[in-house]
C-alpha cells in the first residue's frame, strides 16, 4: 500500500530574478498590452492596500518581505518532502504556451520521462525587465531532473482505463524543456541548489484555458488577441485527482503529489482591469483550506475561476481532489497576500498517512 504527502505551493517567478526587478512586473504589463498605460501611470485610481504596498520606493521594500517569506516557504516544505523521502514526486503544473501551442493544447497530460534536461535560467526573467537570473548562472545552464517511466506510464494507463482520457508526452520541444511551473518548482524546492534527487512526473492541466494564447503568448513577443476555449473544469480536476490518489495509494510507491500555483492572477482579472488580482477570493480559499473545506473546490464553477483570475488554481484543486479521496488534512505554512506582485501565495503541507482500504480500492 502506497503512502502519500500533499504539498501546494507557487512557481511565481519572482524567485528567479533578483528581488530589486521584481516591482518591474507591473510596466512589463504594460508592454504587453495587458494593462492600460494611463492605470499604470497614476497611482490615485490604485487602491489604497496597493499603494501602501508600492510605498515611497516603488516596491522594492515590499518585494523583499515577499521574497522572504516565499524562500522561507520552500525551505519548509523541502523539509518536509526530505522528511518523507518519496519514490516519486507528481507535479500538477501548467503550461503557459511553451511545449502546447496552437497545433494542440491537451486539457491533460502526463509527462512519461526517464530524464528530462531542462534550462530553466535562460529568458527566466522574462516577465521581468531583467536577463539577469538571481544565481548568477549562465543562461544555458542545464537541469538534470530524473523522470519515474514506470510510475508516469502505469499511472497514465490507469487513468485512461478508468475513463479519464489522458493526453501523454515523451519529449519536449521547448527550448527550455519543461513548462516553467515544473521547472521552477524544482528550482525553487532546492533554490541553495543541493540536488534535487527525486524522480518527478510533470502532470499538465491546462489551466489558462480561455486566456492561453490572448494572455500567454503575449508574455512571449506574440501579438495575439485572441480568446481560446476554456480549460477543463474544476469538477474534472477534483476528480482526476481523487483517481491519482486512488491509483498511488494502491500502488508500491511512496509519492509526494504536489499542487503548483499562484492563486488568482490581477494579469487576469479582467474585472480589475488586470492591475491586481481578487483577494477577497484568494482569502475565501484561504479559509476553505485552513478549516478542511477544500473538499467542496470540485464544486466551484468555470465562471468562478475565470472571474476571479484563479485559473490556475485548477492545479490545487487536483491537489485537493487527492487529499479528500485519502483524508488528509492541510497545515497551512504560510499565505503570502499582495497586490503589486500579480498574485496571492500559500504553502501547505498535507502530513501523510498510510493508505486505507477504502482509499485503495
Amino acid at each position: 500500500m502506497g503512502e502519500i504527502l500533499g504539498l501546494g505551493l507557487s512557481h511565481y517567478p519572482g524567485p528567479m530574478v533578483p528581488v530589486q526587478h521584481w516591482p518591474s512586473m507591473l510596466s512589463r504589463n504594460v508592454d504587453h498590452g495587458r494593462l492600460a498605460p494611463d492605470l499604470y501611470a497614476d497611482k490615485s485610481r490604485w487602491p489604497a492596500p496597493m499603494r501602501e504596498e508600492w510605498g515611497q520606493d516603488e516596491g522594492l521594500t515590499a518585494a523583499k518581505e515577499h521574497r522572504r517569506r516565499l524562500l522561507a516557504g520552500y525551505a519548509e516544505l523541502r523539509k518536509a518532502l526530505d522528511i518523507f523521502h518519496p519514490d516519486v514526486v507528481l507535479i500538477w503544473g501548467d503550461d503557459q504556451y511553451e511545449n502546447f501551442k496552437t497545433d494542440c493544447v491537451p486539457a491533460f497530460c502526463v509527462g512519461i520521462y526517464d530524464q528530462i534536461v531542462s534550462h530553466p535560467y535562460a529568458g527566466s526573467g522574462i516577465p521581468f525587465r531583467t536577463e539577469e537570473n538571481a544565481w548568477g548562472l549562465p543562461s544555458d545552464t542545464e537541469l538534470h531532473i530524473r523522470g519515474h517511466y514506470e510510475a508516469a506510464h502505469d499511472l497514465c494507463q490507469n487513468l485512461i482505463e478508468n475513463s479519464f482520457d489522458i493526453a501523454y508526452s515523451r519529449t519536449t520541444r521547448h527550448p527550455r524543456g519543461l513548462a516553467h511551473s515544473f521547472n521552477n518548482t524544482v528550482v525553487y524546492l532546492d533554490y541553495e541548489r543541493k540536488g534535487f534527487p527525486y524522480p518527478i512526473i510533470p502532470f499538465h492541466v491546462n489551466c489558462y484555458g480561455n486566456q492561453l494564447i490572448n494572455n500567454s503568448a503575449r508574455t512571449q513577443g506574440e501579438g495575439r488577441n485572441e480568446i481560446s476555449p476554456s480549460g477543463p473544469s474544476p469538477a474534472r480536476c477534483f476528480d482526476i485527482g481523487r483517481a491519482t490518489a486512488r491509483y498511488f495509494a494502491a500502488s508500491p510507491w511512496r509519492v509526494a503529489l504536489i499542487g503548483s500555483a499562484s492563486w488568482s492572477h490581477g494579469s487576469l482579472t479582467a474585472k480589475h482591469s488586470r492591475l491586481y488580482p481578487d483577494v477577497a477570493a484568494d482569502r475565501k480559499r484561504h479559509e476553505e483550506l485552513r478549516s478542511g473545506r477544500f473538499s467542496d473546490w470540485g464544486r466551484i464553477t468555470q465562471h468562478e475561476i475565470e472571474d476571479s483570475g484563479q485559473h490556475e488554481v485548477l492545479n490545487w484543486i487536483c491537489l485537493a481532489g487527492a487529499m479528500t479521496e485519502l483524508g488528509q488534512r492541510a497545515n497551512v505554512v504560510d499565505y503570502v497576500e499582495t497586490y503589486v506582485f500579480n498574485s496571492a501565495k500559500c504553502f501547505a503541507v498535507f502530513p501523510p498517512r498510510a493508505a486505507t482500504a477504502s482509499a485503495a480500492a
